[in-house]
């Protein structure tokens, strides 16, 4: 593909992405229609179909975005105690979505970026928990606690900014001590 054909490409997936926040911002996803969404992003609906395959495939391209920035798992944990990584922490993402926020607002926010392709294979707690000896399956299913957990925590908590670095100082401490009798359980054995 050429320059001028990327650029076009990008142009016209980040019409669509920015028309369907707008519109996340009205109603649900399962509401957003292909019809309604093109119009909002000045396209065709044959224009949007060449780039997405539904409403839904556009959301998740979107989720994508919103966790590019996001830091590698471990780094998150010690975030309470100021450590500092390139990226934000998975909370603050959902705490402060900034222009994501009706994307991050959705229902199916944590499912895809849990599906997201890679999602654990690119995590250090996943890497982590593998070659201290856990299964693929393991290792997942640690991640996706850590995730949700935090998801909700940040979502549900209506805590002032100080208020919230006290709750995720706890909230490391809980993460630290079960990586920590992970890891021991499994030198152990």
């Amino acid at each position: 593909m050429g320059k001028r054909a990327a650029k076009y490409v990008t142009r016209t997936d980040d019409s669509v992405k920015q028309a369907l926040l707008k519109l996340l911002a009205e109603k649900p996803l399962a509401e957003v229609t292909v019809s309604e969404l093109a119009r909002e992003a000045h396209v065709s609906r044959s224009t949007f179909y060449e780039h997405f395959g539904n409403p839904g495939d556009a959301y998740d391209a979107l989720v994508a975005d919103v966790m590019a920035d996001m830091a590698p798992l471990m780094s998150q944990v010690a975030c309470s105690d100021g450590f500092r990584s390139v990226g934000r922490p998975f909370c603050a993402l959902v705490r402060d979505a900034g222009d994501h926020t009706p994307a991050v607002r959705e229902g199916r926010f944590l499912d895809s970026v849990l599906m997201q392709e890679g999602a654990y294979d690119e995590h250090d707690l996943h890497g982590l928990l593998v070659d201290a000896g856990y299964t693929d399956d393991e290792a997942r299913a640690v991640c996706s606690f850590q995730m949700s957990g935090c998801f909700s925590a940040a979502r549900s908590s209506s805590a002032s900014a100080e208020e919230w670095q006290q709750i995720r100082a706890v909230i490391d401490r809980f993460i630290l001590g079960g990586i920590a009798a992970c890891l021991a359980a499994k030198k152990g054995a």
